[in-house]
């Protein structure tokens, strides 16, 4: 049996602080969350403070401890909160915004200028933007520290070893081997070590490919709305751009048979897991046409991946080709951004012939990869704590996710319209009124909105059919005050 602790030694909280009547509408998570932000802001909970467990602050408040769980993991995403191992979780002391401090006032001294300096234009102080764009990766849920420790350890065996490693353009083979492994369990993507190429990220595996596989004059189809830093690549490369049109449910293969018995097409690219912007994906059956057609037309398929791997209510649509057929589909994807931005992983996926061109391309380029880097994610991914991050990572965002299509219900029911995302981190909103690009980006920047819409129209270049609303890297406080700027703007619209 235990000794029992005597009353004494127990770890006692007095937080000292009123939590205000939780009101309908919001929920409860958020609520509990903003209030802790309120009183860390207002210095009331001091850096370093000692949090209640889970357990005893849901019994303080009367709640369910699920409920702190998801505060707490917010807290700790935005940065507010910090966690350290059989210790508890503690005010942060690097705090995503300063606490409320009294600062001394200083006079402002008098500045003499020469002449020649009256010709500089004064700094102005930036205007502070809401980004609207696709999703990006919140900083703020990146476990640095968990990074750096794997890195310290990565540099340590690097230190040791006796010689360098020649340079493997693909990646390391054990770094190809965890990679591979991870999109077997993660996907369902069975992919062989001699099958992959690794890069530096998404767009970097689609200009990698292109280079591999395309020559000036060559005819690529891309989607009739599609990813623009994508299209340039291609454009970049000299080859002919085709566009098929689309649908509720992606490509349609129809349009692309037309165009290929009409021109000589070398390949098509397309966003298959979630297609760029309108997020749905495309259905096995259409996959299984293209995949036909490629082999009856003699094109390759380039199938861009997201959906950075993050899917809600469905899993990953397995690859449907299978034996000789493979060599037709080139897969490029990323794996999820839970790492440092200049760490991102891409990958390319094709035969080992093909892989060995684009190896070359990198050769070419001077993309040495650092061993050490890759060691680090190497045992990320071995070890299970890359799945883990990118689970706890998952649940933040969902979270997100379901509150910002609450949001766009609520606000903006008259303004646009959405389909709930079932992957990736963005929303696309359909414009339900006509506003030339030119109106937008003048009433977005009035509203301090940074617009950025990486998306080709083809056909459409008179109007904005509709918008990517990035969801991950915005937390509920920012994506209401987002959301407020986008009301602001349809006043504008309404009045025009």
């Amino acid at each position: 049996m235990m000794p029992s602790v005597a009353p004494e030694m127990r770890r006692t909280w007095n937080l000292n602080i009123d939590f205000r009547p939780f009101e309908p509408g919001t929920a409860l998570y958020l609520q509990i969350a903003e209030q802790i932000i309120e009183k860390i802001r207002q210095g009331r909970l001091q850096p370093r403070t000692v949090m209640p467990g889970s357990r005893e602050l849901a019994a303080m408040l009367n709640v369910n401890r699920k409920t702190i769980v998801l505060s707490y993991d917010e807290l700790i995403a935005q940065g507010w909160l910090t966690t350290q191992h059989r210790r508890g979780t503690f005010v942060s002391e690097a705090l995503p915004y300063p606490a409320k401090t009294k600062l001394l006032e200083v006079p402002e001294p008098e500045l003499a200028f020469s002449s020649h300096g009256n010709s500089i234009p004064p700094l102005l102080p930036q205007k502070y933007m809401l980004l609207l764009s696709e999703g990006l990766p919140d900083k703020r849920v990146i476990p640095y520290d968990k990074y750096v420790r794997a890195s310290k350890r990565a540099m340590a065996k690097v230190a040791r070893a006796s010689n360098m490693d020649t340079p493997d353009y693909k990646g390391q083979a054990v770094f190809r081997e965890a990679v591979a492994s991870l999109l077997h369990d993660e996907c369902g993507f069975n992919v062989g070590v001699e099958n992959l190429c690794l890069t530096r990220g998404l767009q970097q595996s689609i200009y990698i490919s292109a280079r591999a596989l395309i020559s000036p004059g060559d005819y690529v189809i891309f989607e009739r709305w599609s990813p623009s830093e994508a299209l340039s690549v291609f454009e970049s490369l000299g080859a002919h751009i085709l566009f098929a049109d689309i649908d509720e449910a992606g490509v349609k293969d129809d349009d692309v048979e037309v165009l290929c018995r009409h021109h000589p097409v070398k390949a098509i690219f397309v966003t298959h897991q979630v297609q760029y912007p309108t997020t749905v994906s495309l259905p096995v059956s259409r996959r299984k046409r293209l995949l036909k057609l490629a082999e009856e037309l003699n094109f390759h398929i380039i199938a861009s991946d997201y959906s950075q791997q993050l899917y809600f209510n469905r899993p990953a649509v397995a690859p449907v080709a299978t034996g000789n057929m493979r060599k037709r589909i080139i897969y490029i994807g990323a794996l999820p951004s839970i790492l440092p931005a200049d760490r991102q992983v891409g990958y390319i996926a094709n035969t080992p012939q093909f892989i060995d061109k684009c190896a070359r391309q990198r050769q070419l380029m001077g993309q040495v990869d650092d061993p050490v880097s890759q060691s680090a994610i190497t045992e990320l991914i071995q070890t299970g704590e890359f799945h883990r991050i990118a689970r706890r990572a998952s649940r933040i965002y969902n979270i997100r996710r379901l509150h910002t299509a609450n949001m766009l219900t609520d606000e903006l029911d008259d303004f646009v319209s959405f389909r709930m995302p079932e992957a990736g981190l963005f929303f696309w909103l359909t414009l339900k009124m006509d506003i030339t690009p030119q109106l937008l980006a003048d009433k977005a920047e009035k509203a301090g909105i940074q617009l950025v819409q990486n998306i080709h129209y083809a056909g459409d270049s008179g109007r904005v059919p509709g918008l990517l609303l990035g969801y991950s890297h915005l937390d509920e406080f920012q994506m209401r005050e987002l959301i407020q700027k986008i009301k602001e703007m349809r006043v504008h619209f309404t009045r025009n």
